[in-house]
């Protein structure tokens, strides 16, 4: 397996939540293990599911395109794919937007270089409905089982969610002042003093927006729009400067990171209301060059192994039951109460709502 991840990023995201991680992928392999010895009735059992088996491990190999950059998570179910069927993973991860323009032009020359990729839901529908370069999503046996929920219009398997939450300097804010909630961050004792994603361009900001907009109204945004926020669009190193104590309030942060600023005067809040998120989850590309390892992969991805691996990182399984025996800060993340998300049909008029309201 290839992949442009580098050794140093691994390295650099090892954590005790990692460590977890391994622990409930051992886990799950053994339970398939344990179902698979005993006889278990099951969907990939079935004589038409096992040629597609057979086709893929004879295909051999796989070309995943990622938008989920930098995550050590993606060589390890690589790797734990290959494990499982023999076929090896070659990766290519890039933003969001690269990734359909490089799909844009190879199809468009003919050339269908990759068998999946790995997006978001709201990215699988320009995929889908402006670009018409992916195909319909087949029956995989663990599509059955997620929650119902997160069975999609759009022809895109969900894996996983991204939530978003409120980060505190601890040093900066007492803890009777915490916000518990998005309306708290309209405070007029926090003016000047929130750091925040952009909400003007699509990325957390937006998503906040679009996601509070929608819940709260109006009203709140423009309360929220007067405590002179400071914007960013650089992630990490937002969240760094709040540690240092630049700002009291960093907004959104992606509550996964909360491992990564362990030690630091740092504390990650779930809002009452809940946590705006980003579904995430594999889509089959056009004239796949490997079909049925694609097949594979697609139903790995929504299968315990994997759903374990992300519920251990603090992202939200879309299978039921993954976050059994998680530590209690991990869990709280894996199991918060989903919030709201975007709607790419409505991105031009919420983006202009946005530059109207944050000038």
């Amino acid at each position: 397996m290839t992949t442009n991840t580098s050794m140093t990023s691994i390295i650099q995201k090892a954590s005790a939540i990692q460590k977890w991680s391994r622990r409930f992928f051992m886990a799950a392999a053994g339970s398939l293990a344990i179902s698979a010895a005993a006889g278990l009735p099951a969907f990939a059992q079935d004589a038409e599911w096992q040629k597609v088996i057979d086709a893929g491990k004879k295909e051999g190999s796989l070309v995943l395109y990622t938008a989920l950059v930098g995550q050590p998570s993606t060589k390890q179910i690589a790797e734990a794919f290959t494990k499982q069927y023999g076929i090896s993973v070659e990766v290519l991860e890039a933003r969001a937007s690269e990734i359909r323009e490089r799909v844009r032009v190879e199809q468009a020359a003919g050339r269908f270089a990759a068998d999946v990729m790995f997006t978001s839901e709201g990215q699988t529908m320009l995929y889908d409905k402006e670009d018409k370069s992916v195909d319909p999503l087949p029956a995989t046996p663990n599509s059955q089982k997620i929650g119902d929920k997160f069975k999609l219009k759009v022809p895109m398997a969900s894996v996983m969610t991204i939530p978003y939450g409120i980060m505190i300097n601890t040093g900066l804010v007492k803890p009777a002042d915490e916000p518990k909630s998005w309306k708290d961050v309209a405070d007029p004792k926090w003016q000047g003093k929130i750091l925040s994603d952009d909400p003007r361009a699509i990325g957390a900001g937006y998503l906040w927006f679009f996601s509070t907009y929608d819940k709260i109204g109006e009203d709140y945004v423009k309360k929220v729009a007067s405590q002179k926020l400071v914007f960013t669009r650089d992630q990490r190193e937002s969240q760094r400067r709040t540690a240092r104590g630049e700002y009291s309030i960093y907004m959104p942060v992606i509550m996964t990171d909360f491992s990564d600023l362990k030690g630091l005067p740092v504390k990650f809040i779930i809002p009452e209301e809940g946590v705006p998120y980003v579904l995430y989850g594999t889509v089959m590309l056009k004239k796949a060059p490997h079909p049925n390892a694609a097949k594979l992969y697609l139903d790995f991805m929504q299968g315990p192994v994997v759903q374990k691996i992300y519920a251990s990182l603090g992202y939200g399984p879309v299978l039921p039951g993954m976050t059994e025996g998680l530590p209690a800060d991990v869990k709280a993340i894996s199991e918060a109460k989903l919030y709201g998300t975007t709607d790419t049909t409505r991105q031009n008029e919420m983006l202009a709502k946005s530059k109207d309201i944050f000038k």
